[in-house]
C-alpha cells in the first residue's frame, strides 16, 4: 500500500505492544486503534487509526476492511457522543501530515474556541496538552461506552 511503513508513525504505533499503557490509549478495535488526541481543543477529541497495515487511501483497502473501517468510526463516534453530548461532531480524514489513514473524531461543543462554521484548524489557536492521568480519564470515559 501506499507509503512507507518502516518510517510511519502509526504503523509503529500500532505495532507496540505496550500501547495499551499508553495514556491515551483508548481501544482496539476491528482494524482499527482508537486513541484520545494529544491535543484536547475540543475535549474528547479522539484518533482513530489503520492498524492492519500501512495503507494512505480507503481505496487501497479491500471492501471489507473499508467496512470494518467505517464501523470502527460509528462505533467511537458514538461512544465520543454519548459521552461527551457535543452540539455536532466533526470527521476528517486528511494525512497530508500523516500519510496514514487516520480519522479525526472531534465533538465540538458551541462555547469552542474555534468558532463551529470552522473546523478546529481553521484559525489559529493554542494546543491543549493535559496531564497522562487526564488523558487516561478521558479514554475510560469514552471506553465505557464503546
Amino acid at each position: 500500500m501506499g507509503g512507507n511503513e518502516a518510517s510511519c508513525g502509526f504503523c509503529r504505533q500500532s505495532r507496540d505492544e505496550a500501547r495499551r499503557a499508553h495514556p491515551r490509549w483508548i481501544a482496539g478495535l476491528q482494524v482499527s486503534t482508537a486513541m484520545v488526541s494529544s491535543n484536547q481543543i475540543c475535549r474528547g477529541y479522539v484518533i482513530l487509526s489503520y492498524n492492519k497495515g500501512h495503507a494512505t487511501e480507503l481505496f487501497q483497502l479491500t471492501p471489507e476492511e473499508q467496512r470494518a473501517f467505517a464501523e470502527d468510526l460509528v462505533r467511537v463516534a458514538k461512544a465520543v457522543h454519548d459521552t461527551f453530548r457535543p452540539h455536532k461532531m466533526n470527521y476528517e480524514l486528511l494525512g497530508n501530515t500523516a500519510p496514514h489513514l487516520h480519522w479525526h473524531i472531534i465533538p465540538r461543543q458551541k462555547a469552542d474556541p474555534v468558532p463551529l462554521q470552522w473546523p478546529i484548524w481553521g484559525k489559529d489557536y493554542a494546543e491543549v496538552k493535559l496531564s497522562d492521568e487526564e488523558y487516561r480519564e478521558i479514554g475510560s470515559r469514552i471506553r465505557e461506552h464503546l
